[in-house]
């Protein structure tokens, strides 16, 4: 087996060093005399634009990554301008509200809530503008009754209870007017 040793390696129609082989093995590789890929020890350096028609990783461990590219959804929060669609379903978080005597209706807990009332209860208001959600309200057989927070009601008044039977209760918020529709009994 043969062994050829070389630092540089040139094309033989410019002086510009094409590829260099340092003492500890690394490698780079230049464009016009300025090196664009590097192997280090701990991987490779790209000087410039890498451009790629496939990833494979999930990318966890890049750093210097910016995280604010306005044509892509962070991972937590953000705005949808325009239309969008979703082609699968849209799965909710079912939040069970843990029962006590004053309640704060909060869609940020999940946008479908189950309350199961262990005696007369009330609600309170958590909602921003814009936001909805699903209440669903098990008043049990003793039929317990909730005082709500001020609330236009859909046919004008607040839903009477199912007793043992759940009550779903649709409620939504526009400026600072919170407005509720029972849905029904669900029996």
């Amino acid at each position: 087996m043969s062994t050829i040793k070389v630092e540089e390696i040139q094309h033989p129609s410019n002086s510009n060093n094409a590829v260099s082989i340092a003492s500890d093995s690394s490698v780079s590789l230049k464009h016009s005399g300025s090196a664009k890929l590097a192997t280090t020890s701990t991987g490779v350096s790209v000087t410039g634009t890498c451009a790629a028609n496939a990833f494979s990783g999930d990318g966890a461990s890049l750093t210097n990554v910016s995280a604010s590219d306005a044509t892509k959804m962070p991972l937590a929060g953000g705005t949808f301008t325009g239309s969008v669609v979703f082609e699968d379903a849209i799965n909710e978080t079912i939040f069970a509200i843990t029962d006590a005597s004053s309640v704060a209706l909060d869609p940020d807990n999940g946008m479908v809530q189950t309350w199961t009332l262990g005696a007369n209860r009330t609600a309170t208001d958590s909602l921003t503008t814009g936001q909805s959600m699903l209440l669903i309200v098990t008043a049990t057989a003793s039929n317990y009754t909730l005082t709500w927070p001020t609330i236009k009601w859909n046919g004008g008044s607040a839903p009477t209870l199912g007793g043992a039977n759940a009550t779903a209760i649709e409620l939504f918020k526009v400026g600072s007017q919170l407005y509720g529709a029972t849905v029904g009994d669900l029996s």
